[in-house]
Parts: structure tokens; sequence; C-alpha cells
């Protein structure tokens, strides 16, 4: 069975710096990471997507409204929806050691953005790292039917060298 690990947090709790610091410690090991992170600017409010490949960034959302107002409290680029899907497809067809995904969340949940993409991922043989926030764990991993290897909560955000042992172990195994 194929690994899949969760880094699952409330909002702003670290999961792509988390996220970050263990695809470094898995580059530094000599594994290929593909996909994506998801970066905020705080002062724009605004998220860039950026491609672990190429280190390519496109803006891929900003905030438009309050949070009380969601889905629609953000504005979409885009490009950087295409960016997101091409680096799941650019998965696909070159699989890496790892996969990573920044972040699954409501979007997804209702088939959008990187929905059908994603769904191929997981279906796929690569093993796989994804956010999530926690508040949609539980929903994420029905949807998708996954059986994770490991679930990373943020009380696991303070120690990514463990995290990377434990996602280091699984895919030597």
């Amino acid at each position: 069975m194929k690994s899949i690990f969760i880094v699952s947090g409330g909002k702003e709790s670290g999961k792509t710096s988390f996220l970050i610091d263990i695809i470094s410690l898995l580059q530094k090991s000599g594994f290929v990471a593909g996909g994506f992170v998801a970066l905020h600017d705080i002062e724009s409010d605004c998220y860039q997507i950026k491609d672990l490949r190429t280190n390519e960034a496109s803006p891929l959302m900003q905030r438009v409204a309050s949070f009380e107002k969601r889905p629609l409290h953000f504005k979409f680029f885009p490009e950087g929806i295409e960016m997101g899907n091409n680096c799941i497809r650019e998965l696909l067809i070159h699989p890496p050691d790892i996969a990573i995904v920044d972040e699954i969340g409501g979007y997804e949940l209702r088939g959008e953005l990187w929905s059908n993409s994603f769904t191929q991922l997981v279906e796929s043989s690569i093993p796989l790292v994804f956010s999530v926030k926690d508040r949609l764990l539980h929903k994420v991993v029905s949807k998708w039917d996954i059986e994770p290897t490991y679930v990373f909560s943020s009380a696991n955000f303070s120690e990514p060298d463990k995290a990377f042992e434990r996602i280091k172990r699984s895919l030597r195994e």
C-alpha cells in the first residue's frame, strides 16, 4: 500500500512551514519531491502557488471579502489554478519519490480547483504528503477514501526531523 501522509492544522498554524522543512530534509537526503506549496503573503493577504520542481510561482488567490462571506471571500487567478493542476499532471507523468500538495480544502471538497487532479494522484502509486485544515480532515479522508499512513498535527510542527524520519522510513520500505 502506498504511503499517504497528511499535515493537518488550523488556519495559520504552520502547515506550509512544516511542509517546507520536510521537503528540504527530503531533498538534502537525495529524495525527489514534486508538487507545490501555497505561500501566504500576510500583508497583501494573497497566496502564491510555488512549483517545487521549477521554483516558479504564480498568484493563486487573494482575499477580497471577510471570512464570513466564504466561499466568495477569495478572488482566484486562473494562472495559479492552471499551475496547480499542471504540477499534479506532471507528477503523474514523471513520478517523483514523493508528491506534495499544499493544500486540499473546501474548494476541492466541492469539486473545484485541483479536485480532479488530486483524485488521480490519490489513485496513483505515488507516495503523497498533503496538507488540510484540521476542521476538514475527516471530510477529505472520507471523500477520497484515504487510509493515512500518518497524520501530522500542529503538535508535530516543531519537530520536522522526526516527521522526515517517519516519511523516509516509509519511502524505503
